[in-house]
């Protein structure tokens, strides 16, 4: 029974870091954040000094 609440908590403290992982390698992260607005915001807000992160926003 423990090592199904520990594979369950580990599930779900791994879950969000899964999502906000930043652009896939050798996609145009430009394209991906623009696809992905809410994961790159979010992926941004660790990742300030990412080159996708430092453009200015379009308003």
């Amino acid at each position: 029974m423990r090592l199904i609440f520990t594979a369950l908590i580990a599930f779900i403290l791994a879950g969000p870091a899964a999502v906000a992982g930043g652009p896939p390698e050798g996609e145009d992260p430009a394209a991906w954040c623009e696809s992905n607005l809410d994961a790159c915001t979010t992926w941004c807000e660790s990742n300030p000094e990412a080159e996708i992160c430092k453009e200015p926003e379009c308003d």
